[in-house]
């Protein structure tokens, strides 16, 4: 192998321990982010449909920096809750007899 490949071959495998070690470290972000996503929609959609409230009125609850990061949408009896452009999401539905639940 030449020389060139050599150093390719080492800058490939430094790119990718430095992009699993990204990886590693975010992973508590990322579970937080599932979690708040969940969060979001449920309460969203309880709110919503159990309580009667408008959208704008139940988005109003959540503190300012998550009004910032999470994007919540209404579909019918469905809400939907995203961050990071709707890489992590998730949404919740309402059924008469039961209330909102979460549904992925």
């Amino acid at each position: 192998m030449s020389r060139k490949r050599w150093i390719w071959a080492g800058v490939l495998t430094v790119g990718l321990a430095a992009l699993g070690a990204g990886a590693w470290a975010s992973r508590g972000q990322i579970a937080y982010a599932n979690i708040a996503t969940g969060y979001a929609a449920k309460q969203t959609c309880s709110c919503l449909h159990v309580s009667g409230r408008s959208l704008d009125s139940c988005i109003a609850d959540f503190p300012a920096d998550a009004r910032e990061n999470i994007r919540v949408t209404q579909d019918g009896n469905s809400v939907k809750a995203s961050v990071l452009f709707g890489a992590i999401s998730a949404s919740a539905i309402y059924e008469e007899e039961y209330g909102c639940r979460i549904v992925n």
